[in-house]
């Protein structure tokens, strides 16, 4: 069985890439939880195609993560490297961060972190600019695109410091505010098939699509939340759109835009979603752009209280405790293209590695794995990780063992 690519359905060549074919395949895991909720889509037919051009349920259980990078340059020793954090309070800005200061502290590189507090008053620039102020041998960033800290990103340039972008647009995206300028960070590179982190978060979307799809056995009618804080809302839009089209039983209800300060229990977007629940009864499946729209959003707890869970199909996509918790306990959600945010943070030092010694950056291998309550949930309390032994082949690839 191969993994669906979406490789022939993006507009990638546009975007001056060009994919890589032929993915590592590595099959899905039984259930390692507690499991006590039936999934969403045990109903359908893991085999069945709902719509041509969607993988099945079963291809959406294995992973399109691929190995990573085997060989590599020696790792310097004593690096310091400043992560700006797009906001600790959230598991989707923090696992990265946190997961990062792990790998640096095993490896004997001096790391902080520095609170971007969701950009509130201004935390993005100010949390820039005391990282500059270090003068350390890097800055990284995650969440945050380059139109959120653009004269930040000149001045760091400036002072001859790189700036490493994990999800995040950089600078030369052409959805951008005035479209593309000269690029400012040293990104990452996901995956030999969706690169970029605006390919990345169209995968997102696709795939969150794609499940809905299969769950409601092509008859999806669909709430979605739409985020509008950064342009990589507007990929994960843009892959779920594209799956969408290819199923001709399925349509968007409604959309809830949102943006960070919208957060919070009982705040605007669960207020706003609960909302949307009462207009459409019809509704019965439900697209979150992250895990924290279910869990701090409230968004999970308002399907729950409006007694909708038992008959909506909800995705979100990350893969954090919380989440992972809520499908197991039929919550509010029930499944998630989930990514290791750990895998995400050595994946970044590889990236750190590879400029330092000046090096081509190269795919890390990050992808994606589908849980629900039956198909590769973590135990209880863990968050999602990969079985593919990334680390060990990562410190080799560095010389450390």
């Amino acid at each position: 069985m191969t993994f669906f690519s979406r490789s022939k359905h993006k507009p990638l060549m546009a975007m001056g890439v060009m994919l890589a074919t032929g993915l590592l395949l590595v099959g899905c895991s039984d259930d390692t939880g507690s499991g006590t909720s039936s999934t969403a889509a045990s109903a359908a037919d893991p085999n069945h195609v709902y719509a041509q051009g969607i993988p099945t349920l079963t291809e959406l259980y294995n992973s399109n993560e691929t190995a990573p990078p085997a060989t590599g340059p020696k790792l310097p020793a004593n690096k310091n490297v400043i992560f700006l954090s797009c906001g600790q309070a959230a598991p989707g800005c923090s696992g990265i961060p946190n997961a990062m200061a792990t790998v640096a502290q095993k490896v004997g590189w001096k790391f902080q972190i520095i609170d971007g507090a969701f950009n509130a008053n201004g935390a993005y620039g100010t949390g820039m600019r005391q990282a500059i102020a270090a003068k350390p041998d890097a800055i990284v960033v995650s969440g945050i695109g380059c139109a959120e800290i653009a004269q930040p990103l000149a001045e760091a340039k400036a002072a001859g410091i790189p700036v490493f972008n994990i999800q995040g647009a950089d600078c030369d995206d052409p959805k951008n505010d005035g479209g593309a300028s000269a690029p400012l960070f040293v990104d990452m590179q996901f995956n030999s098939a969706f690169a970029t982190s605006g390919q990345y978060f169209y995968e997102w979307g696709f795939l969150q699509a794609s499940y809905a799809i299969d769950a409601t056995e092509g008859n999806a009618k669909i709430l979605r939340t739409g985020y509008t804080g950064s342009i990589y809302g507007e990929y994960q839009k843009e892959g779920q759109d594209a799956a969408l089209a290819k199923c001709s039983g399925c349509n968007v209800l409604s959309t809830v835009d949102w943006v960070a300060t919208d957060l919070g229990a009982g705040g605007p977007l669960q207020q706003k979603f609960t909302t949307v629940l009462n207009q459409y009864p019809d509704a019965n499946a439900a697209l979150l752009n992250f895990d924290s729209v279910a869990t701090t959003g409230g968004v999970a707890k308002a399907i729950s209280d409006a007694d909708r869970q038992g008959g909506m199909t909800v995705v979100a996509g990350e893969g954090f405790a919380p989440a992972l918790q809520l499908i197991r306990d039929g919550g509010g959600l029930n499944a998630d293209p989930a990514q290791s945010a750990s895998w995400t943070a050595w994946g970044g030092i590889d990236a750190m590695n590879r400029y330092f010694n000046n090096v081509p950056q190269v795919p890390e291998g990050i992808g994606f794995r589908f849980v629900d309550v039956d198909h590769n949930m973590m135990p209880d309390g863990q968050d999602f990780e990969s079985p593919i032994d990334y680390q060990t082949t990562y410190l080799t690839s560095w010389g450390l063992q």
